[in-house]
């Protein structure tokens, strides 16, 4: 009965994943938040169950929301980096503090990369250059800051989730 639950809870929370991502291709100002909520919602999933259902629901998520959503972006963005960080971001925290810093700039900065050529050249979608020859390093600067609040954010959601909200999820999953 326990597995059953848990396929259904972590089911729920990749629906939930799916209708924050789809919202993010709809509202223009919520294409960069809702990856990174997803991310957030993987916490949960992560902590509750496993890291194994992580990358099930990632996986799922990913193929229904590349399939599903009007706007590429958010999907891309999901699929790309905030989709699996939060699995693997345990691993990364083993490693000394300077390497751990330069392995997580150097997976965002390159994964942010690749996304962004890939809705260019896979989903044609044009790369909005307003700024001119200032656009692009300061997007990835301002990603880059993101990325920082993102990581204080992650690992302070975390905290209070085990301290809060775990032992209510689990009694739910048993």
């Amino acid at each position: 009965m326990k597995k059953s639950k848990q396929i259904a809870f972590c089911g729920m929370l990749s629906a939930l994943q799916l209708v924050l991502l789809l919202l993010g291709s709809v509202i223009w100002v919520f294409m960069y938040c809702a990856p990174l909520f997803c991310g957030l919602i993987m916490i949960i999933i992560r902590d509750s169950i496993s890291k194994k259902f992580c990358f099930v629901s990632y996986a799922a998520v990913s193929i229904i929301g590349i399939l599903s959503a009007p706007d590429k972006e958010c999907i891309v963005m999901y699929i790309a980096f905030f989709g699996y960080y939060t699995a693997i971001r345990d691993n990364l925290q083993k490693l000394n503090k300077p390497l751990r810093i330069i392995v997580k700039l150097l997976l965002y900065n390159s994964t942010i990369a690749l996304s962004q050529l890939a809705l260019v050249y896979i989903f044609g979608i044009p790369l909005d250059n307003e700024l001119g020859k200032w656009g692009i390093p300061l997007f990835f600067v301002s990603m880059n800051f993101i990325f920082f609040f993102y990581e204080k954010l992650l690992e302070r959601i975390a905290l209070i989730y085990e301290k809060k909200y775990k032992n209510r999820v689990d009694r739910l999953l048993k």
